[in-house]
């Protein structure tokens, strides 16, 4: 998975990846969280995938003593 983000460290291995991951990747994962997590009708619903996403970066944003 390529990104533009340089190496840091992080203590924790999913925000890594997540940080590192392209948009399409992100968007790929997110689908299938909703597919396997949501009810049928929130799994089809655009919004509901740019909610996944928005998590995803929001989870891998550096936390405290973490820097990019």
């Amino acid at each position: 998975m390529g990104g533009g983000v340089s190496q840091m460290e992080y203590s924790n291995k999913i925000a890594q990846v997540l940080a590192r991951a392209t948009e399409a990747d992100k968007a790929e994962f997110a689908h299938f969280l909703a597919n396997n997590l949501d009810s049928a009708e929130l799994s089809h619903d655009s919004a509901r995938i740019r909610e996944y996403v928005a998590a995803f970066d929001r989870f891998a944003a550096p936390k405290h003593g973490e820097q990019f």
